[in-house]
């Protein structure tokens, strides 16, 4: 019954946006079919995520072969008008929908974002695997993001159920990137207009899962580390809202608000039974991800750490946890080209921020720094990598513009700086081997 419920809305959607296309607005045609929009959004409950990749159609997790026709005009004006990704919150108004089917109508192409309503187009940048296959992948990660959804809401409730579910998804996302990368491909590939609470906490934990397996972590380290890094932002339920989503620089007040969110995660976790016995990687995770290698971040300890302070999992997690962010649309910001973030990501690793070791690994995991990339050098020079680098993706071979082949891998020669948006062709190589670290026992 509740899967009509969703149906009936998409039918009542596709009904509002024929009445607009018959009556200018302010009709009172155009107003009840509103209403009745509303309606069954209201009946259904729960967001509305639409997702449209080339010929396939996905609602939620279901991937739909046939449209109806009662609403097959509508999602032709929304790819359009440049929105394949859609996000209708459970509580949007009459206005909300109406404001956006104008933008619909108007096939503006630009995304599209009010507080109840995000859409906007998905960049794929050169798929690697035939549509179909990725559409798949799509269709469950989006299954995976609606499970993350309720597990984070019972944690955040204190609630143990909320642990077994985490610990369902993070064994079957495990199962699904051990077989191949059907599921992380979407997170490297397409540009998210989701919640982002949600959206990110299970990128966060996909792409730490890969990144623990790409730097050789024992089995069990990698699911200690992807659960830890899907309840990593728990913490941000003590903030505002307002402060959460503010689209302009936070004042100190708001600031230190949000930097208080890893130790009301860290406690959050520890208050859940079984977190503190059975995973305590969890609250470390949460407590330490934002506080930086060189510990330039926060929450500041009572004293400095030593390099064993800081668990090798927290560093790991941040890696992603900046990326991720980096990559997702914000209220005060664009979502950042992958070119982009990962320039910010190679700047954090020199500077001391970020674990260089892990920033490499996780740039060659995402074929970042492969033959063929631009890249300017630390003398301002433009050049273009010849050949990956043997012991660290940030030491690839280069040749300048001006013909000077460069082994970044010698510190006397100048050094990666940043990573241009043109000029990237991917291989279908593995990710390099890098040393494994030493891991304590789990």
């Amino acid at each position: 019954m509740k899967q009509d419920s969703l149906d009936y809305f998409l039918h009542a959607l596709g009904a509002l946006f024929r009445m607009r296309r018959m009556y200018p607005p302010g009709k009172k045609q155009v107003a009840q079919a509103a209403k009745q929009t509303i309606q069954r959004l209201a009946d259904w409950g729960r967001p509305v995520r639409i997702t449209l990749l080339g010929n396939d159609t996905i609602i939620e997790s279901r991937r739909l072969g046939v449209l109806p026709l009662s609403f097959q005009h509508f999602f032709q004006a929304l790819r359009q008008s440049g929105c394949d990704s859609v996000q209708i919150e459970a509580d949007a108004g009459e206005k909300d929908l109406l404001a956006w089917i104008e933008h619909v109508i108007s096939k503006e192409r630009s995304p599209y974002r009010s507080p109840k309503i995000i859409a906007g187009a998905l960049s794929l940048e050169k798929p690697s695997q035939p549509p179909e296959v990725l559409a798949q992948a799509v269709s469950g990660y989006l299954g995976f993001l609606s499970q993350t959804q309720e597990a984070i809401s019972e944690l955040e409730s204190n609630k143990t159920e909320g642990l077994v579910r985490a610990r369902e998804i993070v064994c079957a996302i495990a199962a699904r990137l051990a077989v191949g990368k059907g599921l992380f491909e979407p997170i490297h590939e397409l540009k998210n207009f989701d919640d982002y609470t949600f959206t990110h906490a299970l990128n966060v934990c996909m792409l730490s899962s890969a990144l623990a397996r790409a730097i050789k972590a024992p089995s069990e380290w990698v699911n200690a580390i992807s659960l830890a890094a899907l309840c990593h932002d728990l913490g941000k339920k003590e903030v505002p809202k307002e402060v959460l989503n503010k689209r302009g620089p936070l004042e100190p007040e708001e600031r230190a608000l949000m930097q208080n969110h890893p130790a009301h995660g860290a406690r959050l976790l520890l208050n859940i039974p079984g977190v503190e016995s059975e995973n305590s990687l969890l609250p470390v995770v949460a407590y330490q991800h934002h506080m930086a290698a060189d510990q330039s971040g926060y929450p500041k300890p009572p004293a400095p750490l030593s390099p064993y302070g800081r668990h090798f999992a927290s560093l790991l997690v941040a890696v992603v946890d900046v990326f991720d962010a980096l990559r997702t649309i914000r209220p005060y910001r664009p979502a950042l080209s992958v070119a982009k973030a990962s320039t910010i990501l190679l700047g954090d690793a020199i500077s001391g921020k970020l674990h260089k070791e892990y920033v490499s690994t996780f740039l060659s995991l995402l074929q970042i720094l492969v033959p063929g990339r631009c890249v300017v050098l630390s003398d301002g020079s433009r050049a273009r990598i010849l050949e990956a680098g043997s012991g660290s993706a940030l030491a690839p071979i280069v040749e300048t513009e001006e013909g000077c082949v460069y082994i970044l891998s010698d510190p006397s020669v100048p050094q990666l700086s940043k990573i241009e948006e043109e000029g990237m062709e991917r291989n279908s190589s593995s990710p390099m081997d890098t040393p494994s670290p030493s891991f304590p026992p789990p």
